[in-house]
């Protein structure tokens, strides 16, 4: 009940340049920087209140055609984060955060806490990779 009772937010992602990026350039990966904190829920049932929390830890960016795993949300427009496409394409990009979940249960319980985890929090954006070429004529 614990469990249903925490949300884990879907992460919502951005991109700089937003929406379409270019062969060979650093697109920066980012999410919202207020939902990289403690997600907190606790249930009292039968004399026993089992209080669960889930802490981000890290972000799994799958690009398409790679997939990147940052250690923090990301900074808009900074090198924190970033991936450079190798191919135009047009990708369905997966976000998945993970959350490390520990849990504690006072009263009449059999075990007073524990840890599990990683749990997965997932959300998905479009991307066009376009490609520029020049002439040398």
């Amino acid at each position: 009940m614990a469990m249903d009772a925490i949300a884990l937010p879907a992460p919502r992602p951005h991109t700089s340049p937003r929406g379409r990026t270019w062969v060979a350039l650093r697109t920066f990966l980012w999410i919202d920087r207020n939902a990289w904190r403690p997600r907190h829920a606790s249930v009292a049932v039968d004399g026993q209140t089992v209080s669960i929390t889930g802490r981000p830890t890290h972000v799994v960016w799958d690009m398409g055609e790679a997939t990147l795993t940052c250690q923090g949300p990301g900074v808009p427009h900074r090198d924190v984060c970033s991936y450079s496409y190798r191919r135009a394409a047009s990708h369905q990009v997966s976000v998945t955060v993970y959350y490390s979940v520990t849990w504690t249960c006072a009263g009449a319980c059999d075990t007073p806490g524990g840890t599990f985890g990683p749990l997965p929090a997932t959300t998905a954006l479009r991307l066009v990779i376009g490609e520029i070429q020049t002439s040398t004529r």
